[in-house]
Order: C-alpha cells, then structure tokens, then sequence
C-alpha cells in the first residue's frame, strides 16, 4: 500500500516510488502507438485489417494437431484417405481441407466374463463377484 510523503507524493512502501517515466511504461506507450499506426480508428480499413487477423488467426488454429503416444492419427483429404501419422506434432492444411482423426491403437481395453481376476481393481460391486464364479447366477 503506497503511503505519502511530505509533499504529499505517493512512495512505495519500500521508500522509492516508480518514476514517472519508468521504462515498462514507455514501452507500452511504443506498442500503443504503432499499433494506432497499423490499425487507424474508423473506416473500413481498420474492419479489413481486423478480419484479415482473425482469418488468419483461425488458419493457424487449424493448422497443427498433436497425436497422443498410444494413438495415430488417419488423415484425409476431402474425405478420401491420405496417410497415416505416428504420435507427436504435425501440421495438415487447414480449414477442413485435411482432416485428421486419431484413433488409439496402443491401448488395451479388457472386459471380463463369468470370473472375477485376483488383485483387480474396478467398480465391481459384491454382488458381481459373488456372482461371477457362476455365469447362469445360481450360486
């Protein structure tokens, strides 16, 4: 909490204060002003400048994906097949162009019926393992 000074400035509670003219502050005033200078206020220059950013923007959004390490990913081109893409970074043509579905291939999902495995863990209730060593229910 700045506190006051004598002649009534305001100090830091550290006794300094920040100068007026401190390098951060004019560093923001610079990025300001070349930004009034790329986009005028008013007219349909500065709306052009605006969707062209967001365009582009959106391009490079859709531009890069990222395949997990158990999966790979199928790329298409217009729907027709392409190639396939082992895991990491990869860039494909944007905007629908190129579409890109990762299917895990390296993960294994197991379903267990009629018997219960020792030292599983799971959300099986006493009654399924009480059941499971008979698969009709009869005990």
């Amino acid at each position: 909490m700045p506190s006051q000074n004598d002649n009534g400035g305001r100090r830091g509670p550290w006794g300094g204060g920040a100068k007026p003219g401190s390098d951060f502050e004019d560093l923001v005033r610079q990025g300001q002003d070349r930004l009034r200078q790329i986009m005028p206020t008013g007219g349909p220059r500065s709306a052009i400048v605006l969707v062209i950013l967001a365009l582009a923007a959106l391009v490079a959004w859709t531009t890069y994906y990222t395949v997990p390490s158990d999966s790979v990913a199928v790329v298409q081109r217009f729907g027709k097949y392409l190639k396939d893409v082992p895991p990491g970074l990869h860039f494909k043509l944007p905007l629908g162009i190129d579409v890109a579905t990762i299917v895990p291939v390296k993960r294994q999902l197991k379903q267990e019926f009629g018997f219960a495995t020792a030292g599983a863990t799971g959300s099986v209730s006493n009654s399924s393992r009480r059941d499971a060593g008979n698969a009709d229910g009869d005990g």
